[in-house]
């Protein structure tokens, strides 16, 4: 299993896979498809120069992949707590207005 490839098609599915779901314009939904294409290949790739691999080099593939997941995890985590806690206050004035206004009954 080839990192490199590996990590690019990670990427590459992330950010197709996110256009996707935030993104409503058909051109996007290409530039999707086309992100994710890219990922499955490279997917393949890696697979394929992976069989060609000894099991020691396997082995110190599937930890640089696995700490690379790490990062990326543990930065999706550290991201959402800091601009949680830099935006809660605004998004409760906010829901708080709109109660006020009698727009949207909001329940946490």
């Amino acid at each position: 299993m080839c990192p490199i490839c590996w990590i690019s098609g990670f990427i590459a599915a992330l950010l197709g896979g996110s256009m996707i779901a935030v993104v409503n314009h058909p051109i996007s939904w290409v530039i999707s498809v086309i992100l994710i294409t890219y990922a499955v290949y490279k997917f393949y790739e890696a697979r394929k120069k992976g069989l060609k691999m000894n099991n020691e080099t396997k082995t110190r593939n599937r930890k640089t992949i696995f700490r690379f997941v790490q990062g990326v995890v543990l930065g999706s985590f550290i991201t959402a707590t800091v601009f949680y806690s830099l935006t809660y206050k605004e998004h409760e004035r906010m829901h708080d207005l709109l109660e006020k206004h009698g727009i949207e009954k909001h329940e946490h």
